[in-house]
């Protein structure tokens, strides 16, 4: 019981820090603006009586706000790094991998439904029927709490905002499109790209050409869910083992 209640405290602690500082509400907000300004865009440039899907209007939303929300959801670690505040953290609550979960959890949690709203806000944007709309929202706000995890155990590893912000940027925009895309190896890497799994689970066409996968959707999802899963492991065993 009484780990129950410290672990409730931890959580809230970190749900506080999270809703009341500035710079992830700003992030989330840009997030969602560019995310409904993609869409507008699309359904502008729609011609005749061609509409556009829920997954096509939810597509700023799958490849360019949830990477703003896995950045949101490192600073939460890293800004304790950058300003010390890490080692307060740490003598409040001793258990790191504690600390580690309740951050990921409020992230998860925050970015989400954040993910979910911004998915609907597209679709109406978009003028799109609201018929399918809670498969894709579900779908991406799924992948946005594990991406939240993601970047809270990208975040631990490195402990610095720059180095963060690039792995957790460049690798879902640049890297794996430009690995599934290689002439003649693509075919071999793409099964294989976290990401490239995410989106096949998504249904959202990003820059993935077909490939022959090895595993059905769900596959895919576990796939990812189990790369997130090492990433985050690992945080939790390295901070352990190092000084905050």
């Amino acid at each position: 019981m009484t780990r129950l209640m410290t672990a409730a405290a931890v959580m809230n602690a970190e749900r506080i820090k999270l809703t009341t500082i500035r710079s992830p509400l700003w992030a989330t907000g840009a997030a969602a603006a560019l995310s409904l300004g993609i869409a507008a865009l699309q359904a502008a440039t729609t011609y005749g009586n061609e509409r556009l899907t829920v997954p096509a209007a939810a597509l700023g939303v799958a490849v360019f706000g949830v990477p703003v929300l896995m950045v949101v959801a490192a600073m939460t670690v890293t800004g304790e790094y950058r300003t010390a505040m890490v080692r307060t953290t740490f003598m409040a609550t001793p258990d790191r991998t504690l600390v580690l979960v309740a951050k990921a959890v409020v992230a998860a949690v925050f970015s989400g439904v954040a993910a979910a709203t911004m998915v609907v806000g597209s679709v109406l944007v978009a003028r799109v029927p609201l018929a399918d709309v809670w498969r894709t929202a579900g779908a991406i706000a799924l992948y946005s709490a594990l991406a939240a995890v993601l970047g809270v155990g990208v975040a631990a590893l490195l402990r610095h905002t720059a180095g963060a912000v690039a792995v957790l940027l460049l690798w879902p925009l640049l890297v794996e499109p430009l690995l599934g895309n290689l002439p003649g190896r693509g075919a071999q890497f793409g099964p294989y790209l976290p990401f490239a799994n995410a989106f096949r689970f998504l249904e959202v066409e990003w820059l993935f050409p077909g490939y022959a996968w090895h595993w059905g959707v769900p596959g895919s999802v576990g796939y990812f869910t189990a790369v997130v899963a090492v990433v985050f492991v690992a945080a939790v065993v390295t901070v352990h083992r190092r000084d905050a």
